[in-house]
């Protein structure tokens, strides 16, 4: 069995805590009457289902998980625009998602 850096294992188990928040917040949003929008719990399973792919293609060293490493940190701008309306924090946010989410690709690129 070949050994994984210490920095692939470390990168893939927070993306799997990062899944199975995703998966309780999931679990807390769904929708239990008629007033309440299913678009919250949608939007978490979506996060939980990006962030455990990109966990297991980064434990796996697949070609595939520097982009869905990307696409993942990508997610996280969607809910950006709605806890954070027409306010100047949405730009910074996304210089940082977008920064991390470089560096995370180029490390997953070297470390592949």
């Amino acid at each position: 069995m070949p050994k994984r850096p210490l920095g692939t294992a470390m990168l893939a188990g927070a993306l799997l805590v990062a899944g199975i928040l995703g998966i309780a917040a999931f679990l807390a949003v769904v929708p239990r009457d008629a007033n309440t929008s299913p678009l919250a719990a949608l939007s978490a399973l979506g996060w939980s289902a990006a962030y455990i792919t990109a966990a297991v293609l980064t434990w796996r060293r697949s070609p595939l998980a520097p982009v869905s490493f990307v696409v993942a940190f990508g997610l996280l701008l969607f809910p950006a625009r709605f806890l954070f309306p027409g306010s100047q924090l949405v730009v910074p946010l996304s210089m940082v998602v977008v920064l991390n989410g470089y560096l995370g690709y180029r490390y997953l690129r070297t470390a592949g």
